[in-house]
């Protein structure tokens, strides 16, 4: 009975082995892959920006103004991507669940503190 216990036993550790090491070489390929696209991503994006540099330069608009155009437009979706991080970064504080593990009178010295200021 031992044996036959010990053979389970070790015939479960050799399957989580094999799925952690399946887990892993997925892993790696999601990841390379991931990678891989956002190259794609970048590069069909620095097209778009171009294509759009060369329309204006088209329509008539100098090629130093048109660039500036185009750096102006990225900068200004990075500051709004910015934002949208900031705002959502919150969200991951579990102020909630901070608030519902905290005692009535840890509650009480946090309003003292923060009612002090710096």
């Amino acid at each position: 009975m031992w044996q036959e216990l010990a053979g389970l036993a070790h015939d479960r550790l050799r399957l989580a082995v094999l799925e952690t090491r399946l887990a892993g070489e997925s892993l790696v390929v999601m990841v390379a892959a991931g990678v891989m696209a956002a190259v794609l991503l970048v590069s069909a994006w620095l097209g778009l920006v171009v294509a759009a540099i060369l329309a204006l330069v088209g329509g008539g608009v100098t090629a130093a103004l048109a660039v500036m155009i185009g750096v102006a437009a990225n900068v200004l979706l990075a500051l709004l991507l910015y934002a949208l991080i900031r705002r959502k970064s919150r969200n991951l504080q579990w102020a909630a669940s901070l608030r519902s593990l905290k005692t009535p009178q840890d509650a009480g010295r946090d309003t003292e503190i923060h009612d002090a200021g710096p």
